[in-house]
């Protein structure tokens, strides 16, 4: 885990989690990617993703919005 500390609250209990992701975009609007795994501050609950989460986030977005990147 690349992050140490919430930049929210500052607090150093982070932990690795899996939940749904909800993303508001203009079109087509609210887009939800379920069990994306996270990093979460357990004190503000603000949600980290490092380099292989982003990826596998971004790919799962693009799947849901038929984006092909051929």
């Amino acid at each position: 885990m690349i992050i140490k500390k919430c930049i929210e609250c500052g607090s150093g209990d982070l932990k690795i989690v899996r939940k749904d992701v909800e993303l508001k975009r203009f079109n087509p609007g609210r887009v939800t990617i379920q069990d994306t795994e996270q990093i979460e501050c357990q004190n503000c609950g603000e949600s980290y993703f490092d380099d292989k989460q982003m990826t596998s986030l971004t790919r799962n977005i693009d799947k849901k919005l038929k984006i092909s990147h051929a």
